[in-house]
């Protein structure tokens, strides 16, 4: 037997799904039957990933997408397993990840009137007013599959949507007898429900930021999360590398620039200090950074030029974000990088310059370096976070990817650990704790 249910699976495997992370209640009958019937078929689907915590559950998911690019579902029961999502939630909203969370409602019948009807005492108390509600303030779509006939459709463009920039969780809920309902099998392509293409600078405006670029005698680059996407790590190395600018992380949830690069100048958080490079910076590039500086401490000069590159630029979500910037760009910082890169080839250069800021980089970087290693020596009274850092360091190896989750010692981890290889580290975007452990299953 067909039904909404058996579709909302098949939609998921369409749509790319390769792991379900779920934690099923009374409301998903429907779907166990399905997955059952689909064990005993043969027919495929994603793989069913039980998870007793729907905080694991979601982090899982969250870190597969965070590492592959690959938007998975979570399966949660009605309002209450929505509410034991937690922390997760503000976690994947904020770290711009994007996955597929369904929960079921209550059953909308309680009379017997259609499969599914309300038969337990759990029924009436999970009844809420609005449970979509619980998750509206941090996913970037929300809705009822209200029929199984278009229900394919509805998983689709969920899906369409979490992956497009800014990707983001999505919610969908569906009541039993919806799910129960018998449909007609039909075919739908996902191959019609792309995610946006990655947008472009447009051309006029990139031959104004290249021109400032050029003529900057003291330019720096900040980012946070550029290194989603390791094409545009490449893009920002041969950008850095052409003009001699040196390279902040600020708030870092990637990789965003080898360590061992000499234009690379470390990362920022929450120290209460103004960084010399910031403060000195002609012309500061912002690429893909929810907090490129705290302005009570640490800010460039007045007379910057800023120019600001994200997928995100307004920061549509955050209620209170602003920089002064002389232009704000919606793009997607790989297809914006090659684009500068390719402009760059038949530019014409101050060669003095550019080799003079780069003797400079190099040598802060070396003296950096040095004073770091200094940092990680052992001593006789303790174990301090720098030495156990740079132990650690001497066990990773390419296959390794490092959760990061080390909160008040953020800096001192990125500082010792020293990753060069894009997608060796992810942090989680948001300040909920508790998501490296799951993160690390997905």
């Amino acid at each position: 037997m067909y039904t909404t249910a058996t579709a909302f699976l098949d939609a998921l495997g369409e749509a790319g799904v390769s792991c379900i992370f779920a934690n099923f209640g009374r409301d998903h009958p429907a779907i166990v039957e399905s997955i059952a019937e689909a064990q005993a078929s043969g027919r495929k689907i994603p793989r069913i990933i039980t998870c007793p915590n729907e905080m694991v559950g979601l982090s899982a998911a969250h870190g597969y997408a965070a590492t592959t690019g690959r938007a998975q579902a979570v399966i949660v029961h009605v309002d209450c397993g929505t509410q034991t999502l937690a922390g997760a939630v503000h976690n994947a909203a904020k770290g711009r990840v994007p996955v597929l969370i369904f929960a079921g409602l209550s059953p909308c019948t309680q009379q017997g009137e259609l499969k599914g009807s309300r038969n337990e005492f759990i029924h009436w108390i999970q009844d809420v007013p609005d449970q979509r509600g619980l998750m509206r303030g941090y996913v970037k779509y929300e809705n009822e599959i209200r029929t199984g006939r278009n229900v394919q459709q509805l998983t689709l463009r969920a899906m369409q949507l979490a992956l497009s920039d800014p990707k983001g969780p999505v919610y969908l809920t569906c009541t039993r007898e919806v799910m129960e309902e018998q449909v007609p099998r039909i075919s739908v392509s996902a191959g019609s429900w792309k995610p946006l293409a990655p947008a472009a600078l447009p051309s006029d405006e990139l031959d104004l930021l290249i021109a400032d670029l050029v003529r900057a005698r003291r330019p720096l680059i900040v980012t946070s999360y550029l290194g989603r996407h390791p094409a545009a790590v490449a893009e920002l190395v041969r950008l850095a590398d052409r003009l001699a600018i040196p390279v902040v992380e600020s708030v870092p949830n990637y990789v965003n620039f080898p360590a061992d690069n000499p234009l690379y100048q470390g990362n920022q958080w929450n120290e209460p200090r103004q960084n010399p490079l910031l403060a000195e910076a002609d012309l500061v590039f912002v690429i893909d950074s929810d907090v490129p500086w705290i302005p009570t401490v640490n800010r460039p000069r007045e007379s910057a030029t800023i120019y600001s590159l994200d997928i995100d630029p307004l920061k549509e979500r955050m209620p209170l974000w602003y920089i002064s910037a002389k232009q704000m760009f919606r793009a997607d910082a790989a297809t914006a990088l090659d684009q500068i890169n390719k402009r760059l080839k038949t530019a014409s250069l101050e060669d003095a310059g550019i080799a003079e800021r780069r003797a400079r980089m190099t040598r802060l970087h070396e003296e950096r370096a040095a004073a770091l290693e200094n940092l990680e020596s052992p001593r006789q009274d303790a174990v301090t976070p720098e030495h156990l850092t740079s132990r650690i360091r001497g066990w990773l190896d390419d296959n390794t990817i490092v959760m990061n989750e080390t909160i008040s010692n953020y800096q001192t981890t990125i500082d010792h650990l020293r990753c060069n290889r894009p997608g060796s580290m992810v942090a989680s975007g948001g300040g909920s704790l508790g998501w490296s452990g799951g993160a690390a299953i997905g």
